[in-house]
């Protein structure tokens, strides 16, 4: 009988051979928990996980919760209460941190951080290494806690979110943020309306904002002026349901931000708004409840090039008046029984418009109320010389609907693309196939356009 070969194999660990640098990116793609494990795979490893410039700590379990920087302080859904809190393996881990620059980091803490904690120990340490990028959500069971002041002078600041129960308490010395360009506020506390001008007033190139305000948050006096700003993102919607009889709650806010270019608000707050000239905007998106703040948000934004409405059949009458003379991409979400009439009224108000986007999920709640539809005399300049796209989603087969349809399509010489999206709830006596058959034997007057249905 021969002699068994043996075959020599290769197990040499190919992965620890790779550079420092290499091996610090792997890392980055996997839970700050397992980096830090690494450290006891080898010598080799021990002080890999030291070097990442990039270090995000959650306490969820959830990884869209753990993206969430708003919501309410008493929602705890995204903590796994009987699990400790991540607290404590942060405070360990950065304490051995030894990267010479900390670029990104990311704190969620959440109710089973311990009251007595420094939860600000760490963001000074992170702006002596010069951040670039600090996320900071606190979620404890204490009230607000104010950061230390050093984070108001950091220089190397880009970008910085803050979140929950977080006291806003811009020092009154002479203080700076000249890099950050972004910042988002959601749910905070301020310490006054002082305080948050000094924070707006002193970020030189504020390019972002962000605002998520819950009820009660002690500024009745809201002042954006920032002459750098070109994005705003305003969310308020502190109303309760026994407030919604109330016309005016005594809060205001101002927006003073002539270098605007997008601009997406929902406030159904009741406070009274103060909006200044808005030259340079694009693209605004309008959910509101109150018809002055919508009169006033409309006005200032006459010029836009791409429109976002959700609004009440009053508003789309209001909207009707205003001409855009600029407007090339519009989208509507009607939530009310009479929205035709008014919205071919607004279509001749758009002689530039290219493209349209009618949705029309809201307005289900009207869908045994017929549509008022009669055909205007003239037929709007846009659908003649430059409607390009059309889009109907929740397309629900009424005659008026139809017969709204048949005109756009007979219509609109320059369409290239028309998608309509059937709703999924339709009556069972009809049945898809002929529905589908009834849309494709609408004419239409641009011989080169093509009829999606969905």
């Amino acid at each position: 009988m021969s002699e068994a070969k043996t075959e020599e194999i290769d197990c040499k660990d190919r992965i620890s051979a790779l550079p420092e640098e290499l091996l610090v990116t792997i890392l980055l793609h996997v839970p700050i928990k397992d980096a830090v494990a690494t450290m006891i795979l080898s010598k080799r490893w021990r002080y890999i996980w030291m070097m990442m410039p990039t270090l995000d700590y959650n306490e969820t379990n959830n990884v869209n919760h753990a993206r969430d920087w708003g919501g309410d302080d008493d929602d705890d859904s995204d903590d796994d209460l009987e699990s400790k809190s991540i607290w404590w393996f942060l405070d360990k881990s950065l304490k051995l941190h030894k990267a010479p620059v900390l670029e990104i980091l990311l704190i969620s803490l959440g109710q089973r951080c311990p009251i007595d904690a420094n939860v600000g120990n760490w963001v000074a340490k992170a702006v002596e290494r010069g951040v670039i990028v600090l996320q900071f959500k606190l979620r404890w069971s204490a009230g607000p806690t104010t950061l230390p002041k050093s984070l108001y002078t950091c220089e190397t600041l880009k970008e910085l979110t803050l979140s929950n129960k977080i006291l806003v308490d811009f020092p009154s010395s002479p203080s700076c943020l000249p890099s950050l360009e972004i910042l988002q506020l959601s749910c905070v506390v301020y310490k006054d309306e002082d305080s948050f001008a000094r924070f707006l007033s002193s970020c030189p190139v504020l390019g972002k904002l962000i605002v998520n305000r819950k009820k009660n948050d002690n500024l009745t006096n809201f002042i954006v002026k920032v002459p750098s700003l070109w994005m705003l993102w305003y969310y308020n919607i502190t109303w309760l349901l026994d407030d919604y009889d109330v016309v005016d709650s005594g809060s205001f806010l101002v927006i003073d931000t002539p270098a605007l270019i997008k601009f997406d608000v929902t406030d159904y707050s009741r406070h009274s708004w103060s909006i200044g000239n808005m030259p340079c905007l694009e693209e605004a998106y309008i959910m509101v409840d109150c018809l002055s703040l919508f009169d006033k948000i409309i006005t200032a934004s006459s010029v836009v090039l791409s429109l976002v409405l959700t609004f009440s059949d009053e508003m789309l009458v209001r909207c009707s008046t205003v001409r855009f003379s600029l407007l090339i991409k519009l989208s509507v979400d009607p939530s009310g029984s009479n929205w035709v009439e008014p919205l071919l009224l607004l279509l001749g108000n758009t002689p530039k418009l290219e493209e349209l986007l009618v949705n029309n999920e809201s307005a289900s709640v009207y869908e045994d109320i017929p549509l008022s539809w009669n055909q205007p005399s003239s037929i709007p300049g846009c659908l003649s010389s430059h409607l390009k796209i059309f889009e109907w989603r929740y397309y629900g087969h009424k005659e008026e609907e139809e017969e709204l349809l048949t005109y756009i399509l007979a219509n609109s010489k320059c369409l290239k693309t028309a998608t309509i999206s059937l709703k999924s709830m339709l009556d069972p006596e009809l049945e898809q196939d002929f529905i589908i058959g009834k849309l494709k034997d609408i004419p239409r007057v641009s011989t080169t356009s093509r009829l999606l249905v969905n």
